[in-house]
């Protein structure tokens, strides 16, 4: 976390310094210690610009509102990848946006793998920019993305990192946040001492394709001083490190996240949880749950709060 907030800060500095100096244009490289070689500058026109120099031609067909994508030839025969921002009060998302591809690439391990990691991290940023869905997470939704990860966390210690990401579906808004051919799981999240839980749709306690559990994780909150308190930015950390050896596994880790609508921003600090009980529930005959087969004719999606008091004889 820290790591990623000074090299924002260090980009913003380049930025700001290029432009003090009045010499028009200019780059500066960002890390010396990166594998990727990343430069901050400002072009021609006076625009903020991130460059990524590259041993192959990038052949990106892809366009970001507010952000000009472009690749030129150099002279040394490589190749210049360039993101120049066309919008300069969106200079704050950009710098996010700059950060994001920075940081996120650092754990690539090889350089060639670097280009393709970056390319598919535009598509994952693409999204974003077509939702305009830049603003800050709500605390229910930070809450609710702390919960998948939470019981990630959990299927990679019992199975291979690689298919516990695969399995996460949240990020996908599928029916069921964790998903197998044969298995699936939903997690809740309540407050302490909360006995009910919202079921967003007729499909989401719905067991007939797959065997399913109904994770619910109960999280308090803290400050900075509570023993055992961690933040959503922490937790990412900690799953980053676990799974950082395995590329593949990293680089889909990262997409989802951002397909969640996570970029790493210090206001998540701010909500320090704790964790609680974490209950299991089978979800089969006889579980108090609405089903697509249970509508009445007519009745195209339903939307209910459910007891877990009533739940209790399927408690695992």
């Amino acid at each position: 976390m820290m790591r990623t907030m000074k090299m924002m800060n260090k980009v913003k500095s380049i930025w700001t310094a290029i432009k003090s100096e009045g010499v028009g244009s200019g780059f500066r490289r960002i890390d010396a210690e990166h594998l990727l070689d990343f430069y901050a500058g400002v072009d021609s026109m006076g625009r903020l610009t991130l460059l990524l120099i590259t041993q192959k031609n990038p052949s990106i067909e892809l366009e970001l509102q507010s952000v000009k994508i472009h690749s030129v030839l150099r002279e040394d025969n490589q190749w210049s990848l360039l993101f120049i921002l066309e919008k300069p009060e969106l200079s704050e998302l950009f710098l996010l946006f700059c950060g994001d591809l920075i940081e996120s690439s650092r754990q690539c391990g090889e350089k060639s793998r670097g280009l393709p990691f970056v390319l598919a991290r535009l598509v994952s940023w693409r999204l974003l920019f077509e939702r305009g869905n830049f603003d800050l997470l709500t605390e229910g939704q930070v809450r609710g993305l702390t919960g998948e990860l939470l019981h990630l966390k959990t299927l990679i210690g019992t199975i291979s990192a690689s298919a516990a990401v695969q399995s996460w579906k949240g990020p996908d808004r599928a029916d069921q946040d964790f998903q197998f051919e044969k298995n699936a799981w939903e997690v809740k999240t309540i407050w302490p001492a909360a006995n009910e839980v919202i079921i967003a749709s007729e499909r989401q306690l719905d067991f007939t394709q797959r065997e399913l559990e109904l994770i619910v994780i109960e999280l308090g909150s803290g400050s900075e001083d509570t023993e055992a308190g961690f933040t959503l930015n922490q937790l990412i950390d900690e799953i980053r490190r676990t799974i950082k050896s395995d590329f593949d596994t990293y680089s889909a880790f990262e997409s989802a996240l951002l397909r969640s609508g996570y970029v790493i921003r210090p206001e998540y600090d701010a909500w320090v949880m704790t964790l609680g009980k974490v209950t299991r529930y089978k979800v089969s005959a006889g579980f108090p749950c609405i089903r697509p087969q249970d509508l009445s004719p007519g009745i195209r999606s339903v939307k209910y709060k459910l007891n877990l008091q009533s739940c209790i004889p399927f408690q695992i």
